[in-house]
């Protein structure tokens, strides 16, 4: 059977506590030091990791506001173009009237001053015809006063008719 002596136990339980602050000093420090090493690191990478996602959630909203500010800008660019093309339009549609209607107004003062002339014209045919005619006709010499006053009268029921 075994034995225990109490020297043995004693030599066994200084051994044990020799061995324990031997391997607490060169062993269990190191390997502490390591892994508290090692959880700041994670833990450093972790923060750096939550500093630079909101920076990146910063940044998204600040490209996204620049984004929006852009689109609303260009929106009102495109609502302005618009209405300044819609303006000039109802210019050039204004300016084409105004100059239509100067145009039919010329051709109608054109086409009123050639119908004058023409019945001038018309009147002083058609006098010297019927004078012409009525001297024939007649045969008799009148003064041609009185011819002219007869062939206006034959013109002005003529032109009434």
């Amino acid at each position: 059977m075994l034995s225990f002596e109490k020297f043995d136990f004693i030599f066994v339980a200084i051994n044990l506590v020799i061995l324990y602050f031997f391997m607490r000093k060169l062993l269990f420090k190191p390997v502490t030091e390591f892994m508290e090493k090692r959880s700041k690191g994670i833990q450093d990478s972790l923060d750096s990791a939550e500093k630079d996602k909101a920076v990146a959630a910063e940044l998204k909203k600040k490209y996204e506001e620049q984004l929006n500010t852009a689109k609303a800008e260009a929106d009102k660019i495109l609502e302005e173009a618009r209405a300044r093309a819609s303006r000039e339009c109802d210019s050039i549609i204004s300016e084409a009237r105004k100059n239509s209607e100067l145009i039919i107004s010329k051709a109608r003062d054109e086409i009123e001053r050639e119908r004058e002339q023409s019945m001038k014209d018309i009147k002083s045919q058609v006098a010297g015809l019927a004078l012409a005619a009525a001297s024939k006709v007649i045969e008799a010499n009148m003064d041609t006063e009185g011819n002219r006053a007869l062939v206006d009268k034959f013109i002005d029921r003529v032109g009434a008719a």
